[in-house]
């Protein structure tokens, strides 16, 4: 007999579980699971109170609620169901009107509390209980356990279910699917642990999400996963949305509506909702428009038709069929992809009936509206309108990334060669050389959309795990840490970022294709970033962007020159001054430049106010020469040391270009010569560091030359400098020097701590400078007669082109030189 009752038992809730599965879609482990609790309530009933208690966790919009009724409607257990909306119960006060006042003659008059009393057989469903007041949580808990025998409400008849989005992302991971699968209990344990650890902010104070007291309730109860839904299963919801429009339009109108190609029309209309797509929008939403369509038909046309045809066009047709599965599976991948559906609509009447057909469909790019679409304070999804090619310059580092690119692409190469899918990449550089750009333009090419953080919202552990949370929901997808080398005042001291949330969410990240969470870093320098961040299977890819390139730098001057100008600018010597200026130079030079025309009246720029605005930018405003003392003098020895530097780095360093001579007089000299930072090296000879040595002491032989004693003044302070410490680097570090061989003087002064070879390095650094002065004095004598030419000009017109320079310097016969 016991046998044949279990049997009946089983019978009862395949039934339930057939009926069930057929009525929700895409839910078919949520309803076994749910099934076979039942299963184990009526074969092990439970002495605690209530009868249940059920926690249904996923996305939102996914058919949480809906299950929920469907449970208190076909179950014969219940007679009744209740919804309650916990985001309306979010203060303290809000207990009183879910529970009533215990302490007075309204205990037992709140909602929930009159409910129960009226309809103890009852499913009662609590929608986002992460959004209740935590007190009221508690307060919630203690009620529907209690087994006080003078509570008037009982709990033993009722199920209760609590719902919530939070860690929807965590549960969908792959990972986290297959510990399910492998041991259950260990893998739901998982869950509760991160869905305990999350937080919210009540009054910028950080408190759990879910209190504790309620985990542990949660933990002894069932646990329900929902999936995302799939394309598939919205349309299966809108189609039943329509057929009831169909049903109740033709009932209350008496004209026949009829569809063609259903299926085809269901798909474009819900594509059409895109990017976001929920069941609640589909249901409610689909069939009016088509009801708005036939009213606005109707308020045009006088005759009414015997029956209403809603159509597709061929070319409606042929792209549903071109791009619904090859592209889509769920509805968030028209978000990834940044898309919408647009329908064209077509009214006619013929005879008797009226057509309404979508007459054409196709994709466009839109842009979310963060302010109106996201709440504040939450991360917000972006989508890149600018590509590579949209950045002038380093082609190097585009090609590079194009390449990460490509992997990110063709998972299944990853697969092939048996390694994890790349989880970040790191981009260092100089500020201003568009490290924030390219990173944009990366998500543009890698055609995904992307998260951007950076200043105080990288200090900020909660937000980032929002940041990942909110960008494994969208996946695959960026996140884009913008300066993660930067550091900020916490509790009153400067400290870098915080690691351990950062870590915690990159080891998270799943490597299945689908789910997939990029994260892009930029960064001043690679050894200012936290080495825990920068190791394999984190960010492990390193890509350096350089300062702008001739082509980055040309790109700016030729959007400086769309300001009015004489015409007469020269852009390639214009390029060649601006070498080693970052993008907040350069955008400062049009600006300046467009100010100065404006503050003295004249109608457009030319090449000289560029140029000194350049200067100034690089070096400084010119000073006022009436309040230099001996301004003359000086000029004229500032001549000839800069005329001196200038040849004999010319003579010495031909493959080093100079920009220009100048004796203007600014903030920090009295002139220079300035050099073109395409040409510079990392790596330099010994020949090399000799040259520059002999360039640094030219200035200082060529004022004696001409000025005897006179010469020697404090113009050449830094010269020297420069030079003592080449010859310091040559003779302690670089292993140049005869006499001292290949010894690192600084290597045994930091680790044994005594000045080793102190005295054969001061003889070096001596014999060094001496070679080069003598060198120096000679090439001094051999192009006096060019340093004297250039100087003279310099003392005339302050400033000598790079390529004025040239010239000069490649016309051997002095006869020449003197008659220009």
């Amino acid at each position: 007999m016991k046998q044949k009752n279990s049997e009946t038992v089983f019978e009862k809730y395949e039934k339930l579980r057939h009926v069930l599965k057929q009525r929700i879609y895409d839910q078919k482990e949520a309803v076994d699971e749910l099934v076979d609790a039942f299963i184990h309530m009526a074969c092990k009933p439970s002495k605690c109170l209530p009868k249940a208690i059920f926690t249904f966790l996923g996305p939102a919009s996914v058919g949480k609620g809906y299950l929920a009724n469907l449970t208190a409607e076909i179950f014969d257990e219940f007679d009744s169901f209740k919804h309650f909306d916990m985001g309306h119960y979010s203060v303290l006060e809000d207990e009183y009107k879910l529970l009533g006042q215990k302490s007075s003659d309204e205990f037992g008059k709140g909602e929930l509390c009159t409910f129960l009393k009226d309809h103890p057989r009852s499913v009662v469903f609590f929608r986002d209980i992460e959004k209740a007041d935590n007190q009221l949580q508690l307060a919630l808990l203690k009620m529907i356990t209690s087994d006080d025998k003078e509570s008037e409400v009982d709990t033993s008849q009722a199920v209760f279910i609590f719902s919530s989005t939070l860690c929807c992302d965590l549960y969908h991971n792959k990972n986290v699917l297959n510990a399910l699968k492998q041991n259950k209990l260990r893998g739901q344990a998982l869950i509760l642990d991160a869905v305990s650890k999350e937080e919210k902010n009540i009054y910028d104070i950080g408190q759990a999400a879910v209190v504790p007291e309620l985990i542990t309730a949660i933990s002894g109860g069932y646990i329900v996963l929902f999936n995302r839904l799939t394309l598939d299963s919205i349309v299966r919801v809108g189609s039943d949305a329509l057929k009831n429009l169909k049903i109740n339009y033709t009932q209350t109108s008496d004209i026949e509506l009829i569809y063609e190609d259903f299926d085809s029309l269901v798909k474009l209309l819900i594509l059409s909702f895109a990017p976001y797509i929920s069941i609640k929008q589909i249901s409610q939403k689909l069939p009016d428009i088509l009801l708005n369509k036939i009213i606005r038909f109707k308020q045009e046309m006088e005759t009414t038709p015997e029956k209403i045809v809603i159509s597709v066009s061929d070319q409606a047709r042929d792209f549903l069929n071109e791009h619904y599965k090859k592209h889509y599976e769920y509805s968030h991948h028209l978000f990834i992809l940044n898309e919408i559906v647009e329908l064209v609509w077509k009214i006619s009447y013929e005879k008797s009936f009226a057509k309404i057909t979508i007459s054409h469909a196709e994709l466009k790019k839109i842009s979310p509206q963060p302010g109106i679409i996201l709440n504040e304070n939450q991360p917000v999804m972006q989508f890149s309108e600018n590509g590579f090619k949209d950045i002038a310059g380093n082609a190097p580092v585009k090609e590079s990334l194009l390449q990460i690119i490509s992997v990110l692409k063709k998972p299944e190469h990853v697969k092939k060669f048996d390694i994890e899918m790349p989880r970040g990449m790191l981009l260092c550089g100089p500020e201003g050389v568009g490290k924030t750009i390219i990173c944009r333009a990366f998500s543009k090419e890698a055609g995904l959309p992307y998260i951007y953080v950076s200043g105080n919202e990288l200090f900020d552990v909660r937000y980032i795990h929002k940041v990942y949370q909110k960008a494994r929901l969208y996946a695959p997808s960026i996140v884009f840490l913008d300066g993660i080398d930067v550091k900020g005042y916490v509790d009153g001291v400067l400290t870098p970022i915080p690691t351990e949330q950062l870590i915690l969410e990159l080891d998270s990240i799943s490597s299945d294709p689908n789910e997939f969470v990029f994260t892009l870093a930029t960064a001043l320098h690679r050894d200012m970033v936290h080495p825990d961040f920068i190791v394999p299977n984190r960010i492990d890819i390193f890509v350096e962007v350089p300062e702008f390139d001739r082509e980055a730098r040309r790109f700016f001057i030729e959007k400086i020159l769309e300001k009015p100008n004489d015409g007469k600018i020269d852009v390639d010597k214009v390029v060649r001054y601006i070498s080693g200026m970052n993008r907040y130079d350069l955008d400062r030079i049009g600006k300046e430049t467009s100010l100065y025309a404006i503050r003295n009246n004249l109608d457009c720029i030319n090449e000289e106010i560029l140029i000194e605005q350049i200067n100034i930018i690089k070096y400084g405003h010119k000073l006022d020469t009436r309040h230099i003392r001996n301004i003359e003098e000086d000029l004229k020895k500032t001549a000839c040391h800069e005329a001196a530097h200038a040849v004999l780095s010319y003579v010495l360093l031909p493959h080093i270009k100079i920009e220009q001579v100048t004796i203007a007089p600014r903030h920090e000299t009295l002139g220079f010569v300035s050099y073109n930072d395409d040409d510079f090296v990392g790596n330099f000879s010994k020949e090399e560091i000799f040259s520059n040595i002999c360039v640094m002491l030219a200035g200082r032989i060529a004022q004696i030359r001409k000025f005897g004693e006179n010469g020697i003044d404090s113009g050449a302070a830094n010269d020297l400098e420069q030079a003592t410490y080449l010859a310091y680097m040559a003779v302690a570090s670089m292993g140049m020097d005869k006499e001292m061989g290949y010894i690192h003087i600084d290597t045994l002064r930091d680790n044994v701590g005594h000045d080793l070879f102190q005295s054969g390095l001061e003889k070096g650094i001596t014999r060094w400078i001496n070679d080069a002065g003598q060198k120096t004095e000679t090439l001094v004598e051999k192009y006096w007669d060019k340093i004297e030419h250039i100087s003279s000009i310099l003392v005339q017109q302050e400033i000598v082109d790079g390529t004025e320079l040239e010239s000069i310097m490649k016309k051997t016969d002095t006869n020449e030189i003197a008659k220009n």
